[in-house]
């Protein structure tokens, strides 16, 4: 679980990102307080998800099993 808080993801900030490793997919949840409101997955289909950090580079990086670390790009 990572919370979004850099200006990599400007649209994403104040969200949280939650991997599933049984279900195989990293989830982005909007938040109102302490509420989620709104859910997207924006990574599916990769494996299993391992771990989910946000680097000091501001970016989000997501372990999968069997592939290795995956650096989430902005659309831009």
């Amino acid at each position: 679980m990572a919370f979004i808080s850099s200006n990599v993801y400007p649209e994403w900030k104040g969200n949280l990102l939650v991997g599933s490793l049984k279900f195989q997919y990293v989830s982005r949840c909007v938040l109102d307080g302490k509420k989620v409101i709104k859910e997207e997955k924006i990574l599916e289909g990769l494996g299993r998800v391992r771990s989910l950090e946000q680097g000091p580079d501001g970016y989000i990086y997501v372990g999968i099993e069997n592939l290795g670390i995956v650096k989430l790009l902005p659309e831009n």
